[in-house]
């Protein structure tokens, strides 16, 4: 009963919003544009964007190994010319490097392909298509809180909470899918939500396409059609949870019908996914690295804080934990059934996908929180339904104090995106193996007549490297230390994180190497290293 009236009160005052909340929300979707698009170009252009691009270029691993690693002297820009559309290259040999990863499904990527078609390649373009792809969440967040809320204050706090938040703005700079998944994951969300109320075949149909996009965007678009067919299940497949006789069997018919469809779209990229299960499985094997529960448990609070307010707050982490606690459980005591169903399954069901196998068999999947954004969007319009319905219309204290908690949660926002717009490296390109870039690449640009001596693979990370260097910087790629040449003529030589056999070689060749760089930020991965090498007198 309190919940109802909690509603209906609710929806009188919603019909005229606070003018300090308009100017606010509108305030701070404009920063949320804007700082998506804000040097685009700073930020390393880190390994998993090069992916991106030699997927795109029509390039694989293996190709540009065999042309690239041949011990021959080779410039920059023949390395980032496997970045770069060129007239040889056909939408055939794209697929086809698609197809050699095919845990990566293509969607984006062909997308990524037409815009420099269009465009032209450049960092800033190959960037500029996920930030435009990202303001689309905005119209489909705001459509999809009116289904769940029927409320304007939910939908714009919403949007006023995610156009800031560090978790979009990283991810909207990043060339890879994510925003194109985070926007399908709303929209078909909304879809849904739509069909079951409006027993429309057309939202059926466009339900049933969405699916398709969204596993052509991201395998782990799974999780979501696990948690709307937990939803529909749990509901009857009724707005209200209350289906009348027969209206019952209609929808979860067309429910069905829908979302068979969508998945029947997908099955060509599952049989070569399949026929490619040993190489997934390869690609993928740094997922399954083992973790205490402590370990997980501290990730799991501090990406809840990455998310918020894109801060380390140590053992304070707990209290956006806490935050978002209870923010659930005031859905669950005020919400109406069919709206804390669908939140709780959305939260629930990805997490849990991904936390049970990290708990039983071992590894780390549910700690990328780029793995998640089904969760923490869900998250975000739980705490818009909390601070809409307590910060709004404050008229007691505890309504005033959450408040507080709103203007504190989005000014720590706002200024952790101020200050990450500023940054070379931030979280999201996982630092250990891109923090090394401008530091290095400062100590190699510094030389005169520089050769840059490297066996270290995936080709990709030398590829991203590579944006850092002048383009005077010659670079040799070995893959057998036991055939290295070193030219003469060169009066600065350097090896880049190179092998033990390759150090070996070296010295074997009379020459010393003196260590000028050490990373050693995360223990799981390769220690980054540059030697500055001196050939010994005779």
């Amino acid at each position: 009963m309190a919940g109802v009236l909690l509603e209906k009160e609710a929806t009188q005052e919603d019909r005229s919003l606070p003018r300090w909340f308009r100017y606010i929300a509108i305030g701070l979707l404009v920063l949320g544009v804007f700082f998506r698009f804000y040097h685009l170009d700073r930020k390393a252009y880190w390994i998993d964007e090069t992916h991106t691009s030699l997927r795109m270029s029509g390039h694989t691993k293996q190709e540009a190994i065999d042309e690239l690693y041949t011990g021959e002297v080779i410039s920059v820009d023949t390395l980032q010319q496997y970045q770069q559309l060129e007239p040889d290259k056909g939408w055939d040999d794209t697929l086809n490097a698609l197809q050699g990863n095919a845990e990566h499904t293509p969607l984006y990527f062909l997308m990524a392909r037409l815009w420099v078609q269009a465009w032209g390649y450049s960092v800033t373009v190959m960037r500029s298509l996920p930030a435009l792809i990202s303001l689309l969440l905005f119209p489909c967040l705001y459509w999809l809180c009116w289904e769940l809320f029927r409320s304007p204050a939910v939908g714009w706090m919403a949007i006023a909470l995610v156009a800031i938040s560090p978790l979009h703005v990283l991810y909207a700079q990043e060339a890879r899918p994510y925003s194109l998944w985070a926007v399908l994951i709303v929209l078909s969300s909304a879809i849904l939500l739509w069909a079951i109320r409006s027993q429309h075949r057309l939202a059926w149909v466009g339900y049933g396409i969405t699916v398709a996009l969204g596993l052509y965007t991201q395998l782990l678009f799974g999780v979501v059609v696990m948690a709307h067919a937990a939803y529909v299940l749990l509901t009857n497949g009724a707005p209200n949870g209350a289906p009348s006789k027969g209206w019952l069997n209609r929808t979860l018919v067309s429910y069905g019908l829908a979302t068979i469809a969508g998945i029947l779209a997908f099955l060509p990229w599952v049989v070569l996914i399949l026929t490619n299960l040993e190489q997934v499985q390869e690609t993928t094997i740094t997922l399954t690295n083992r973790h205490s529960f402590a370990y997980l448990l501290d990730r799991w609070f501090l990406n809840m804080s990455l998310v918020l307010v894109d801060r380390e707050l140590a053992s304070a982490n707990i209290l956006m934990v806490g935050l978002v606690g209870y923010a659930i459980y005031y859905l669950v005591r005020h919400a109406p059934k069919s709206t804390r169903w669908f939140l709780l399954t959305l939260v629930g069901i990805p997490f849990l996908t991904l936390a049970l196998p990290d708990l039983l068999m071992g590894g780390e999947r549910s700690e990328r929180i780029r793995y998640l954004f089904p969760s923490y969007i869900a998250i975000q319009m739980t705490l818009a339904y909390l601070f809409a319905s307590q910060v709004l219309w404050a008229k007691t204290w505890r309504q005033r104090a959450w408040r507080v908690v709103f203007v504190a949660l989005v000014w720590s926002a706002v200024l952790s995106c101020s200050i990450s717009s500023q940054a070379q490296v931030w979280w999201s390109k996982s630092n250990p193996r891109s923090g090394y870039y401008p530091v290095v690449s400062s100590i190699v640009n510094r030389s005169e007549n520089t050769l840059l001596i490297s066996d270290s693979k995936p080709p990709a990370d030398i590829i991203a490297f590579s944006y850092w260097l002048d383009p005077d910087i010659s670079i040799q790629l070995i893959e057998n230390p036991n055939r290295l040449i070193v030219p003469a003529g060169f009066d600065s030589i350097y090896l880049l994180n190179p092998s033990s056999r390759l150090r070996n070689v070296m010295k074997r060749q009379n020459y010393r190497t003196v260590l000028m760089y050490i990373d050693r930020a995360d223990s799981e991965e390769p220690e980054r290293r540059l030697w500055h090498v001196r050939k010994n007198p005779e």
